[in-house]
């Protein structure tokens, strides 16, 4: 009897967890995997070679490291955006204006993904990066996308997902997130005051399809409380953002 669509297949796991864990650490030894991981070094050692001889992963002496096959499947995936070409600019001119880190997100899987991202050298680091999975009701990105998702697909995806707590500021009521969404479609911009991490804003605006109105993914600036206040963080950026997307809406309706 074939698997059905939640039964997880073992080895593909396996492998998976390896790719995810040489991406998080850079580099790692089998021994070092086999801890991390919970497998056997035997096992470790066998995906390790079956991907090495296909060149997803590669080995400096005894460390091994993502391999850059693994570029084309990134790449081909990149290519299904309708809005990464013509963001990255965008997301490099705001990085660089605000002083701030800047990204370009997309909803998959009921999480936002950041397709592109850029900080400046005094842009504070966080766990924030290229490909990182964020939950949608706790960051201004998320919210910028869940205002203009279907309200049925909104459900699904707190029915999925839920509203965890990542900060006392996280929004952890229904209610209460709906009605801001309905301010950010009002306003069209969404915050994030300290909702995922405790000492840092952030500002968001759709992106739309200027034509049909769909939803194509969210641009994003984010810093420090210190530094994202007052009418900055409330006027600016927000004014700095909506430039930019309606910049990236026009050459992504009509290119």
């Amino acid at each position: 009897m074939a698997n059905g669509p939640t039964e997880p297949v073992k080895a593909v796991e396996t492998t998976l967890e390896i790719l995810e864990a040489l991406e998080a650490a850079d580099s790692a030894g089998v021994s070092e995997l086999a801890t991390e991981l919970g497998r056997s070094k035997s096992t470790v050692h066998r995906h390790l070679s079956t991907l090495e001889n296909r060149g997803y992963v590669a080995r400096n002496g005894s460390a091994y490291h993502v391999g850059l096959r693994s570029l084309r499947l990134a790449a081909s995936a990149l290519d299904q955006q309708l809005v990464y070409p013509v963001t990255k600019s965008v997301v490099n001119e705001l990085a660089e204006e605000t002083g701030e880190s800047a990204a370009v997100a997309v909803e998959e899987q009921s999480r936002a993904v950041y397709l592109y991202y850029n900080r400046t050298d005094q842009a504070v680091r966080t766990d924030a990066s290229l490909g990182i999975r964020l939950y949608l009701h706790c960051t201004g990105a998320g919210k910028a996308i869940l205002a203009h998702l279907p309200e049925g697909r909104v459900e699904e995806i707190l029915d999925e997902r839920g509203l965890p707590e990542k900060t006392q500021n996280t929004i952890t009521d229904r209610e209460t997130l709906f009605d801001e969404l309905a301010e950010i479609r009002r306003t069209g911009v969404a915050f994030d005051d300290e909702e995922r991490l405790d000492g840092m804003r952030g500002v968001a605006t759709p992106i739309l399809n200027r034509e049909t109105n769909d939803l194509l993914g969210a641009l994003t600036v984010a810093g420090p409380t210190r530094r994202v206040n007052g009418r900055w963080f409330r006027e600016d950026i927000p004014d700095l953002l909506q430039r930019a997307s309606k910049m990236v809406e026009v050459s992504v309706t009509y290119q």
